[in-house]
């Protein structure tokens, strides 16, 4: 069925809805999708990624005759002042020359201090020995004046949740930079040279919903959270937390128009159990229904419109400006 025959949304015109937990490992990358119903929404599966090259065809397929959107819970951008001291315009750029030889060593994770610098910023590889590593490191060979300096705007902490870890620092069980240089290599920088918009850098949602296609856009369900109404306190680590949530989230999904499979019930009845990575699944449900809610116009996207979050910085979809805690200068 393509977008012609499906209803409009009262938004955005968009399809399909696939949301993935990206992770360094392929048994915590999952991905829920949702195919627009002549109701509303309908939740048809949370399953494996998979082979990255049949996952990226996948979306290409659907986005030949669909407006499709992938959230990623992964970082997409950086931060103002790396772009700066690498010489690099934008985002833009950076996918445009990142497989040239020049910069193959920026997907090379540092084992030492000295490794450090704006062509290879990630580190540290391991947690060496005790007191080895430090943040002072990282900041020093990136002329930062301290930790929160590494942020992107969108990354500092809100009154409902902590900062998010920033994507250089690797060491620590919240570090996302590994994950996200595994995404950058296999889906976007690809996914970019076949055609796949990459929100904001490509416009806004509306832009990249206007035609059929492919458009990815960073998410963080930890923002999400708490716009989903009729829900609870959630202690995402607790197989019986994450129950009574996605219990009270189907409730709440279903006087929406969104109708869940019996196959996703079965895993959201029982908090997605733990074992085989399914409670990395947890998030992926969690992102599509988030995005569900921009896409029918019940949650905005919060688009800053300022050069640096457009072209160099990006931004976590739905995240309100005013919601954040001020930088520290």
């Amino acid at each position: 069925m393509t977008s012609q025959a499906l209803p409009q949304s009262p938004k955005y015109p968009v399809s399909h809805i696939w949301h993935a937990d990206w992770s360094l490992s392929a048994k915590g990358r999952w991905v829920a999708k949702a195919t627009r119903s002549d109701t509303g929404w309908h939740i048809h599966a949370i399953e494996p990624v998979g082979m990255l090259h049949q996952f990226r065809q996948s979306l290409a397929t659907h986005g030949k005759t669909d407006a499709i959107w992938l959230g990623l819970d992964m970082p997409i951008g950086f931060m103002n002042a790396w772009y700066n001291g690498a010489n690099i315009k934008d985002f833009k750029n950076l996918i445009s020359i990142i497989q040239t030889d020049e910069w193959q060593d920026f997907f090379e994770v540092c084992q030492t201090p000295d490794e450090i610098g704006h062509g290879r910023p990630f580190y540290p590889q391991s947690s060496g020995i005790k007191g080895s590593v430090k943040r002072d490191h990282l900041i020093k060979a990136l002329g930062l004046p301290h930790f929160d300096a590494l942020h992107r705007a969108c990354e500092f902490p809100t009154d409902k949740r902590n900062a998010a870890c920033p994507s250089f620092w690797t060491l620590g069980a919240n570090q996302v930079g590994k994950g996200m240089l595994h995404g950058l290599k296999h889906l976007i920088v690809p996914g970019h040279a076949d055609g796949f918009h990459i929100w904001p850098f490509s416009g806004d949602l509306e832009t990249c919903t206007k035609t059929p296609g492919v458009t990815l856009i960073e998410t963080y369900p930890g923002e999400i959270y708490g716009w989903l109404s009729g829900t609870s306190e959630l202690t995402k680590s607790n197989q019986n937390s994450r129950k009574k949530y996605l219990h009270q989230l189907r409730d709440d999904a279903s006087k929406k128009g969104i109708e869940i499979s019996p196959a996703v019930w079965a895993d959201i009845s029982d908090g997605f159990d733990p074992e085989h990575g399914k409670d990395d699944a947890f998030d992926a449900l969690i992102g599509v229904m988030g995005l569900i809610e921009i896409a029918e116009g019940r949650r905005p996207e919060h688009l800053p419109r300022t050069p640096t979050v457009l072209e160099r910085e990006g931004w976590i979809v739905g995240l309100d400006p005013r919601d954040l805690k001020q930088r520290d200068t």
